[in-house]
Parts: C-alpha cells; sequence; structure tokens
C-alpha cells in the first residue's frame, strides 16, 4: 500500500530537483540571477519544468506505449508552457508605474514623534 505513494513522493521530489537544476544550469553558465525577470516569470518556469519532469519520469513507470508517448508528449508541453509563461511575465512590470492615488503612509497624528 506505501509504494505507490512512496514512488509518487520519490518523483515528486526528484522532479522538483531536476526543475531547480535545469533553472540554474542558464544562472551558473551567463552569471546573470534567474530572478532578475521577476518572481512571476520564476515560478512560471520552475512549474513548467516540475510538471514536465514529473510527467516525464512517471511515463517510464506506465505500461502501454500510447499512454507512456502521451505522457511524454504532455511533458514537452508543460516545459514549454512554462517558459512561454516565463518569457510572457518577464515583459511585465511588478509594480504600477503611476500610483492609483497619493500616499497617505504618514498623515496620520499618532505616528508622528514630537521631539519638543
Amino acid at each position: 500500500m506505501h509504494l505507490p505513494i512512496l514512488k509518487f513522493v520519490v518523483i515528486t521530489l526528484a522532479s522538483a530537483l531536476a526543475a531547480a537544476l535545469s533553472m540554474f544550469r542558464y544562472a551558473f553558465d551567463t552569471g546573470e540571477s534567474p530572478s532578475d525577470d521577476g518572481p512571476r516569470a520564476l515560478v512560471a518556469e520552475f512549474v513548467g519544468y516540475w510538471i514536465g519532469f514529473i510527467l516525464l519520469v512517471w511515463s517510464f513507470t506506465v505500461e502501454g506505449k500510447t499512454v507512456q508517448w502521451t505522457l511524454r508528449g504532455v511533458a514537452a508541453f508543460a516545459a514549454l508552457a512554462g517558459i512561454v509563461l516565463s518569457t510572457h511575465f518577464s515583459d511585465t512590470t511588478e509594480v504600477p508605474e503611476t500610483p492609483d492615488k497619493e500616499p497617505t503612509g504618514f498623515k496620520n497624528d499618532t505616528t508622528d514623534l514630537h521631539l519638543e
């Protein structure tokens, strides 16, 4: 009973490690930080690679050639979708360029320091 659960946990953890290593391989080669594109791009790329690696490794554990190649195709699509979403999110700004209203941070009298 514990073997399928253990297999799923091992595949998931190994896939997360492989996804992180594949993302940071480019960073080691170029010397750039992967987070330069923003957190949304980083998360999209990681999740795409992670799902791709999970499905790729899982395809070797199931029977039937059709199911194996279907899982491998979906794995490739997930990795490509992660790359495309990462590219899309890297072009967006994280903070609006113009605020909606004036900041109201310290207009309250209770936060003023009276040093007289």
